[in-house]
């Protein structure tokens, strides 16, 4: 299969080596040629995964976003959230209507990435799609290196248009065989483990982070940590059931509790893996996508969600309001809230119908104005 893969960062490394391994024509771009390093001459990836390793030789590697694009069947943007509207505006010129765009994670950014590209002026892809998780927990180790010490077991994805999943989702699992398909790309956005766990982490480790390089996963993960972080999740669980989304939930217990592990996002001995492979002591600031993106998106997603589910999410509120505190500015009905994307005045019904209907219902000349 032909494949552009966007982002140089982690994600983008370990997607673009394992999917080149597993024998595709991959192209990776990057807007910064120093991000690319010795790729732009050699691009050869080196990657230590969970059940694959070697070296991976990628088509090409391009800061021409046009070059990497062109002819792929299927797009993948292994970029954070913060990144999706200026790379929708990127893409604009350059995407075709036989494509799928798939974003890893979304945090609702297949809807939100359509809604810009319809915007620009922009033909719409065949459908864009978004997992609930990273489908690898990893880190780069050297500039043309990687690890993935975790792969997920379960990888939640969801569709926009919804009514476009039976295709996408069969073409997505020739490449990640661990997809679970959801009801549609809200159901997808509200398993996403990042604003249940990575936001209690960062503000109840304030102090240890403010020093250096600090492990939050293994040092920072305390009882008092887990308590908050239980709390988010129950909320999480509760809005998704607002929702009328079915189970599995995928609980932040089975990542944390050995004996439900098979059950969870990453399978059996994931927190276990990540912690022995060292890769995550580092340096952390607010500016790290653990805030940016779990807290400014995430949760503010998830605090919107709630209130039209008519579930009530204190914990969720007020991890908005302390940060809000630290950051210095408004987060609560700002970034993937439900009134910041324009879905504010319409109930989950019309929601929920909308998501499945994407740019043929009704709705879309209202979103996109």
């Amino acid at each position: 299969m032909n494949i552009a893969i966007l982002g140089g960062s982690h994600g983008g490394f370990a997607t673009a080596a394992d999917l080149a391994l597993a024998g595709h024509s991959v192209r990776l771009w990057s807007r910064s040629r120093q991000t690319l390093g010795p790729l732009a001459a050699d691009p050869t990836i080196a990657l230590a995964a969970e059940g694959r390793g070697g070296k991976a030789r990628l088509a090409r590697a391009t800061t021409e976003l046009a070059e990497a694009v062109a002819g792929a069947e299927i797009v993948i943007a292994a970029l954070p959230a913060t990144s999706h509207d200026d790379l929708a505006k990127r893409l604009a010129p350059h995407v075709s209507e036989g494509q799928i765009i798939l974003l890893t994670p979304g945090t609702l950014g297949s809807y939100a990435m359509a809604r810009t590209l319809a915007r620009a002026g922009a033909a719409l892809p065949y459908a864009l799609a978004e997992t609930g998780t990273l489908p690898y927990l990893t880190r780069k180790t050297g500039p043309a290196a990687v690890s993935a010490p975790v792969r997920a077991a379960n990888l939640p994805l969801g569709v926009f248009p919804a009514s476009r999943s039976e295709r996408t989702v069969a073409r997505l699992a020739e490449l990640f065989p661990a997809v679970r398909p959801c009801v549609d790309a809200l159901d997808a956005a509200l398993t996403n483990a990042g604003p249940v766990m990575h936001p209690p982490l960062v503000l109840l480790n304030a102090g240890p982070i403010d020093g250096g390089r600090f492990d939050i996963h293994a040092a920072g993960t305390t009882p008092s940590v887990r308590r908050l972080i239980d709390v988010v999740d129950a909320e999480r669980v509760v809005t998704r059931q607002g929702w009328g989304y079915p189970a599995p939930h995928y609980e932040l217990a089975t990542y944390y509790d050995e004996a439900r592990g098979a059950h969870g996002l990453y399978g059996s001995g994931a927190r276990a893996k990540l912690v022995a492979s060292g890769l995550w002591s580092e340096t952390l600031t607010f500016e790290h996508r653990y805030v940016t993106e779990d807290v400014a998106l995430g949760l503010t997603l998830f605090e919107s969600a709630g209130r039209a589910a008519g579930a009530e999410t204190p914990g969720v509120s007020g991890l908005l309001l302390i940060f809000r505190a630290l950051l210095g500015r408004e987060l609560s009905g700002r970034g993937r809230a439900l009134e910041n994307l324009g879905l504010g005045d319409f109930s989950r019904r019309e929601i929920r119908a909308f998501l499945r209907e994407g740019w043929e219902s009704p709705m879309w000349a209202k979103v996109v104005r």
